[in-house]
C-alpha cells in the first residue's frame, strides 16, 4: 500500500509519442523517418473509472479493443473499474467477464442477503424472519449502521480471483495493475500496487453510505473515487506513454439537478472528484464517455445492456484502435495476454484466525474442518466458508490466502455478531389474531460451543420455545438441546364423546434430543419428550367436563431437508420432512366444575393407554422455468395408528390452514386453519407463483387430499381445495391476501368460499 501525497509532475511527449502519433494518422514508416532505427515500443495504458452498475460498460470497450488487437500494458481502475480491470488484469477475456457478471446475484449482493441455502439448518428460522435484529452489548442495545458488509461481494471477488491469490505484486499479474481507494481519516488517495488483489477491490469500490468502510490499522478505507474516480497520473508513472480512458461516472449536476437539494448535496459530494477528472482528462489521449444517463449506479440487471453502451461508443474509435495497435506492433511485439493458470488447489502450511474474540479459534477451525497440508478447492473452501457464515456468528467472514517466506498461510478474518441478538416483528392471521413476535438468541453463555434461542408469541394465542443447545463436537454437527414448549391455540371442531364444538389446545412439552447435522440443509434428530396436552372446551358440555389433561411420554425420530433459497417467496429448492414416533400415555387428567380426576395406567378409566404410533411424510418442490415465474409441488403421507376414546383430537393432526398453526398442523388451501381433525392421510399439492412487479406476487394454489378421520372406520373422504390471491414482500414481512374455496362432503360449520389475510413475520 502507497500513499500517494503530490500529483505526479507530467513529463512532455517524448519523441517516441510524436512518431506514434505521426504513424498513426500519416501512415509513415519508422524506417523512412531519418533513416533512424525506429525507438522502442511506446507502453499503453488503460484508465477505467468508477460508475458503479455503469461501470460494465467497460467491458464493451475492452470487447472492442481487443477486436482491434489492442491490449493495455497497464491497467488501473477505480471502484467498478477497479473490479473490471482486476479481472482483465488477470487474464480473462472480456467475453468471460461479461460471463462472470450475468451470472452473479448483485440483488442478494447489494442486499447482504444469502440465499437460505447457504445457512446451516438450525439458523434458517431465525434468518430474514424479523423487522428488527438489535445486537445486545454489555452497555446497551446497539443500533447497527444498516450499510452493507458485503459478505456476498467478497465472497465472490474471492472465488474469482482464486488464480491471483498467490500474487502479492499487482506488477507480476499478465498485466500490470493497480486500483485506487481513500482513507477518510488523512483524505488522502491510497494506491493498492500489492497486496491481497479481492482486499485491494473490496476497499476501491467502498460506496461511502453503501457499502461499510475498510478498516486497517492505520487507515478506514472507502471508494477511491471520493477524490479521484479516474487514475491517468497513476497511469503514466506505471509507464505509459499513451493513454485510453473510459469514464463512466457522474459529469456534474445540470442546472435543473441543482434546484433540488438532493442534486446540490451530490455537486457538492464529487467536488473534488469532479476537478480532479478534467486534469486527469486533459492526460488521456483517447477519451471514450459513452452516454449513460439513462442508467443508474445500481442498474445491475442490465448487464448486457449496459456492455453493449461501451462496446457502440468505443465502436466509433475502433479504426484509430486498429491504427494504433499497427504502428505499435510495426515498433516491436507487444505484451502477449496470457490467463493466469487456473489453479485446482491449494496446500496450506499454516492457518490462522483473526478479528474475533468471542469465537474461538478451535470452534472457526473445526467449521471449517481444514488441517494443513490438506488439498483445498476452490469451491470447496467457498463451501466452508458460507458455512460459517451460516452459523450467524458473524457479521463477515473471508479468507485471504498469503504467501509468506515460502510457505502458504490460510487467513481467516471475522467480524463477530455480538453474543446476543434481540429479533422482533408483528404478525396478525384469523387463527392466530394479532401479536409480537420476539426471539432471543445467545452463544457461549454457559459454556463454549452452546446456543440458546427463546422464541416467543405474545398475543391472545401465545406460544413460547425455549432450546439451549449444546454442540459436542469439533465440527459442531453433533448436539444436545433441552428443549421447553408451551403454546395455546384455538381448534374450531373437537369432538368430545357426543359433542362437538370448538376448544382450547394448551400443550406443555418439555424435551431432551440429540441431532446431528447432516449437511448445511439436512438435519437428523433423535428426542425423547414429556407431553402435557390439554383440552378446554369453549362451551358448556353436558357431561360437565372443564379441562382434559393427557399426559405423554414420547419418543421421536426425525429427518429434516431445507434447500429453499428464501423462506418466503421461494424460486427453488426442495422442503421435506420425515418422522416417525412412539407414545404411551402414563396419566390422564378429567377436571370438572366439582372436583379433578387423575387416572394412571391400571386405573378403570374411560382413556386408553395403548401405545401408538405416527408417521408423516411431507415434501414440496420449487422450480422457476422463467425469472418471474414459480411452480411448486408437493405431497403428504400421515398415519396415527390409535387415538384416545374420551376425544380423540388429543393425538392426532389438524388439516387446514395456509400457514402452519402448530406442529400438528397440515396445510390445506380451501380451509380453515386447523378445521378437520384427521388420523390417516394421503394428498398432492400444486401451486403457481407468478412475480408481477417488483415483490408482488399473484399466487394459485390447489390439493387434493383422501383422509380418514377420527371417527371413520374404513374407507376414506375425499377433499379438494384452490385458491388465488396476492402476495407482498414488504419490510414488515409478507403480506398475504385472498380467496379460498373448500370442497369437503363434511362441511358443515363454514361456507365452502373463505378469504384470508396473513400479515408478518410467524413464529
Amino acid at each position: 500500500m502507497v500513499i500517494i501525497k503530490s500529483i505526479y509532475p507530467i513529463r512532455k511527449a517524448g519523441r517516441a509519442i510524436v512518431l506514434l502519433l505521426l504513424m498513426t494518422f500519416t501512415s509513415i514508416s519508422p524506417s523512412l523517418l531519418n533513416g533512424q532505427d525506429p525507438p522502442p515500443r511506446p507502453k499503453l495504458g488503460l484508465a477505467l473509472s468508477g460508475g458503479g452498475a455503469k461501470g460494465l460498460a467497460h467491458i464493451g470497450v475492452l470487447m472492442v479493443m481487443e477486436e482491434a488487437g489492442l491490449t493495455p500494458d497497464y491497467i488501473t481502475g477505480v471502484s467498478m473499474g477497479s473490479i473490471v480491470g482486476g479481472i482483465y488484469a488477470m487474464g480473462y477475456s472480456p467475453d468471460s467477464i461479461a460471463t462472470i457478471f450475468r451470472a452473479f446475484d448483485w440483488d442478494a449482493a447489494l442486499s447482504d442477503r444469502i440465499p437460505e441455502n447457504k445457512i446451516i439448518f438450525l439458523e434458517k428460522r431465525h434468518y430474514f424472519n424479523s423487522i428488527l435484529s438489535l445486537p445486545i452489548t454489555r452497555n446497551a442495545i446497539k443500533i447497527p449502521s444498516g450499510l452493507i458488509n458485503g459478505q456476498q461481494i467478497e465472497s465472490g471477488l474471492n472465488y474469482y480471483l482464486w488464480p491471483a491469490a498467490g500474487i502479492s505484486d499487482f506488477s507480476q499479474l499478465p498485466v500490470p495493475y493497480l486500483c485506487l481507494a481513500t482513507d477518510v481519516i488523512t483524505s488522502k488517495k491510497v494506491v493498492f500496487r500489492s497486496g491481497y488483489l479481492p482486499d485491494a477491490i473490496r476497499a476501491s469500490m467502498s460506496i461511502p453510505t453503501v457499502f461499510t468502510a475498510i478498516r486497517t490499522d492505520t487507515a478506514v478505507l472507502v471508494d477511491g473515487g471520493v477524490v479521484r474516480n479516474f487514475a491517468v497520473t497513476e497511469l503514466r508513472e506505471m509507464g505509459a506513454d499513451i493513454v485510453i480512458g473510459s469514464y463512466v461516472s457522474f459529469r456534474g449536476a445540470s442546472e435543473k439537478d441543482l434546484e433540488s437539494a438532493y442534486g446540490i448535496l451530490k455537486q457538492i459530494g464529487f467536488l473534488t472528484s469532479l476537478a480532479d477528472f478534467e486534469e486527469q482528462k486533459r492526460l488521456t489521449d483517447i477519451m471514450i464517455e459513452p452516454d449513460m444517463k439513462d442508467y443508474s449506479t445500481m442498474s445491475f440487471s442490465d448487464v448486457d445492456s449496459l456492455i453493449n453502451r461501451g462496446y457502440r461508443e468505443a465502436l466509433k474509435y475502433k479504426d484509430q484502435f486498429i491504427s494504433l495497435a499497427n504502428s505499435l506492433n510495426a515498433m516491436g511485439p507487444g505484451r502477449e495476454m496470457t490467463r493466469l493458470p487456473d489453479i485446482s488447489y491449494y496446500e496450506f502450511d499454516r492457518i490462522r484466525v483473526t478479528g474475533n474474540s468471542i469465537i474461538s479459534d478451535a470452534q472457526i477451525i473445526g467449521v471449517l474442518d481444514i488441517q494443513p497440508g490438506q488439498r483445498v478447492e476452490r469451491d470447496m473452501l467457498a463451501e466452508r466458508i458460507e458455512l460459517l457464515y451460516g452459523k450467524a456468528w458473524f457479521e463477515k467472514v473471508k479468507y485471504r490466502i498469503i504467501p509468506h517466506n515460502d510457505t502458504l498461510i490460510l487467513e481467516i478474518d471475522c467480524i463477530e455478531r455480538p453474543q446476543a441478538m434481540l429479533y422482533g416483528s408483528l404478525h396478525y392471521d384469523p387463527a392466530l389474531s394479532s401479536g409480537v413476535v420476539l426471539n432471543l438468541s445467545v452463544r457461549d453463555l454457559i459454556t463454549p460451543s452452546s446456543v440458546i434461542n427463546a422464541e416467543s408469541f405474545i398475543g391472545q394465542y401465545y406460544r413460547f420455545r425455549l432450546g439451549i443447545m449444546q454442540f459436542i463436537d469439533r465440527s459442531q454437527k453433533f448436539g444436545v438441546e433441552a428443549t421447553f414448549y408451551t403454546d395455546n391455540t384455538r381448534l374450531p371442531i373437537v369432538r368430545l364423546r357426543n359433542e362437538t364444538g370448538p376448544m382450547l389446545s394448551q400443550n406443555i412439552i418439555t424435551g431432551l434430543s440429540l441431532s446431528k447435522r447432516l449437511s448445511l440443509n439436512h438435519l437428523m434428530t433423535l428426542s425423547a419428550t414429556i407431553e402435557d396436552q390439554q383440552l378446554i372446551p369453549d362451551y358448556i358440555t353436558t357431561t360437565d367436563i372443564r379441562k382434559l389433561s393427557h399426559d405423554y411420554l414420547r419418543f421421536a425420530y426425525g429427518y429434516q431437508a431445507n434447500t429453499l433459497d428464501y423462506k418466503h417467496f421461494p424460486n427453488h429448492g426442495t422442503i421435506y420432512c420425515l418422522s416417525a414416533s412412539s407414545a404411551k400415555l402414563y396419566r390422564g387428567t378429567i377436571k370438572t366444575e366439582t372436583g379433578k380426576e387423575i387416572f394412571n395406567a391400571g386405573d378403570e378409566s374411560a382413556f386408553s393407554f395403548d401405545r401408538f404410533y405416527t408417521a408423516r411424510a411431507s415434501i414440496k418442490s420449487y422450480v422457476s422455468p422463467s425469472r418471474r415465474v414459480t411452480l411448486n409441488f408437493g405431497g403428504e403421507l400421515l398415519m396415527v395408528s390409535a387415538a384416545d376414546s374420551i376425544t380423540s383430537n388429543n393425538n392426532l393432526f389438524y388439516l387446514g390452514g395456509l400457514d402452519p398453526v402448530t406442529d400438528r398442523s397440515i396445510q390445506a388451501t380451501g380451509f380453515h386453519a386447523n378445521q378437520i381433525a384427521v388420523k390417516a392421510l394421503g394428498g398432492i399439492t400444486f401451486g403457481t407463483d407468478l412475480e408481477i412487479a417488483t415483490d408482488l406476487h399473484l399466487t394459485i394454489s390447489g390439493n387434493i387430499f383422501a383422509l380418514k378421520e377420527p371417527e371413520r372406520m374404513q374407507g376414506a373422504s375425499l377433499l379438494a381445495g384452490w385458491g388465488i390471491g396476492l402476495g407482498y414482500m414488504s419490510i414488515a414481512g409478507p403480506i398475504r391476501i385472498g380467496i379460498m374455496h373448500g370442497i369437503y362432503e363434511k362441511e358443515l360449520l363454514y361456507k365452502q368460499v373463505k378469504g384470508y389475510v396473513s400479515i408478518g413475520f410467524n413464529f
